[in-house]
């Protein structure tokens, strides 16, 4: 009888055991399918609207462009209709003949020395001033980093007053010269352009300066201290040392002032509304101005030749740079 209960209890022991790990491991399958659930939630929302804002705001817009370059609205019928590829030839046709769409190239094209080849150079030695930490950085950083943390609205009213015929400072300068000041540098062809061309440089800096300043902090301090051991100049520090080792940022700073050739517009909107008489019209501004005059198909056709010239030269001058530069690993 003994024998017989011991074995008994054994076997309910037994049963327990396999029941409490049975139980186990039911609730740990269901608490790892549960965190596996959780998972995917949370990858799906973070996902969600950056895909939805590709697909919308990219895919589809430039799939549409594409449709609409091929059309023109036929107001009789109020329905798009394919026209294939009149609207290029009409677009290639006004560059051919129309001054003012001539000038309108020019001053979009105008923009790629005026940031690479101006605005760059000033960006990178402003930059190595304030990292040598010469006498008068302080003014640097006042004069060039704040055009990059100031609204674009602000900063060019500030800009139109310092140039203001009546109040502005540099026609008071001027005067005080014994120079005839100017009464409209906005207002007059021959000098509306080089003001936009004055403002991206000064603002352009700051924007630069911040990318440039980042690169060069994060530059060895073991490198710049052997190069001024060995009595390197200040031109030879900045020439073989850092910039060789900041040229990938150089490199995409280069890229994003190429693209201002074909995408500069709200600077021309807020300093010279396009004006005089059009002579500041760049191609993205050309772009929005037939959008708000209603017609769709034109621009999108004008949008897409410019594309097919960008997208090759900024492919060029991206492997053009790559090949410049030398390869520097720190």
């Amino acid at each position: 009888m003994t024998k017989n209960r011991i074995r008994q209890q054994l076997n309910r022991f037994k049963h327990f055991l396999v029941e409490t790990f049975e139980n186990v491991f039911r609730l740990d399958k269901s608490y790892k399918a549960k965190r596996r659930r959780q998972k995917r939630f949370f990858i799906f929302m973070m996902l969600f609207l950056p895909v939805t804002h590709f697909l919308v705001f990219f895919v589809y817009v430039n799939i549409d462009t594409i449709i609409l370059s091929f059309q023109r609205f036929d107001y009789y019928t109020g329905d798009y209709k394919f026209v294939w590829f009149e609207n290029y030839q009409q677009v290639i046709r006004d560059l051919r003949e129309l001054p003012q769409m001539k000038q309108t190239v020019i001053n979009s094209f105008m923009f790629l020395p005026i940031t690479n080849f101006i605005t760059l150079p000033l960006s990178i030695i402003s930059a190595y001033f304030i990292f040598r930490g010469v006498p008068g950085r302080g003014l640097f950083k006042v004069l060039f980093f704040l055009p990059s943390i100031i609204s674009i609205v602000v900063l060019t009213m500030a800009f139109q007053f310092m140039f203001d015929p009546l109040f502005g400072p540099i026609n008071q300068l001027l005067a005080e010269l014994g120079i005839q000041p100017v009464g409209g540098w906005f207002g007059t062809k021959g000098t509306a352009m080089n003001m936009v061309y004055l403002y991206c440089i000064w603002a352009g800096i700051g924007f630069n300066m911040v990318l440039i300043n980042g690169a060069i902090s994060r530059l060895p301090s073991e490198v710049i201290e052997s190069g001024r051991l060995d009595g390197v100049s200040m031109y030879t520090e900045l020439t073989k040392i850092i910039i060789p080792m900041i040229w990938p940022t150089i490199t995409t700073l280069f890229v994003i002032g190429t693209t201002a050739v074909f995408t500069i517009f709200l600077q021309i909107l807020l300093l010279t509304n396009g004006g005089p008489s059009g002579s500041t019209k760049t191609i993205a501004y050309l772009i929005v101005e037939m959008v708000q005059s209603g017609d769709y198909t034109t621009p999108a056709a004008f949008g897409m030749i410019f594309t097919l010239v960008a997208i090759p030269l900024i492919m060029f001058i991206k492997w053009g740079m790559e090949k410049i530069g030398e390869n520097v690993e720190y």
